[in-house]
């Protein structure tokens, strides 16, 4: 990813996840919550946009705002999608420390270390199977390639869980 590609990324991520936060905290849900539906509905709009597979009818932030929310409905075992609630306004958003968040998230993925950054680029950004990861990476198979991605995953969530901790 280029310079400009993490700009707009980071751009997208302040002027977005406010909007989530709020919407998520509405409807019953925490910061926590937000935080892992807005993170996983982000790699599915890089994803898209790297495959050429992104197909936006809207904004990019009404995408994501949707696809978070959807996917926020999901974790919590919501079978079928309600309308947004009553009474939120995207412009009502208050003013939160976006960047503060925006540091928690790449300080989390930075301490995750090296070898979890290059695996995770592989697999989201770079699309490598799970073959072709153990292989790179020197895993002894597909499953601890797939053991291996998660544990990553759950690094950078502890990291970010912990840079959130400290910073109250």
């Amino acid at each position: 990813m280029n310079k400009l590609q993490e700009d707009a990324i980071l751009s997208l991520y302040k002027d977005t996840f406010p909007d989530l936060a709020r919407m998520v905290r509405r409807m019953g849900g925490t910061l926590e919550e937000a935080k892992d539906s807005f993170h996983d509905a982000l790699l599915v709009y890089m994803e898209k946009e790297k495959t050429g597979t992104l197909q936006l009818h809207s904004t990019p932030k009404a995408y994501l705002l949707g696809i978070a929310r959807i996917m926020w409905l999901r974790s919590r075992g919501k079978a079928s999608l309600s309308p947004l609630p009553d009474g939120y306004h995207p412009a009502d958003v208050p003013d939160t420390d976006a960047e503060e968040q925006e540091q928690s998230l790449l300080k989390g993925i930075i301490l995750s270390g090296r070898k979890c950054l290059e695996l995770l680029k592989a697999f989201y950004y770079d699309h490598f199977s799970m073959d072709e990861i153990a292989g790179k990476f020197g895993y002894n198979g597909r499953r601890s390639a797939t053991v291996q991605k998660y544990k990553c995953l759950e690094k950078v969530r502890e990291n970010i869980k912990q840079a959130h901790t400290y910073a109250k």
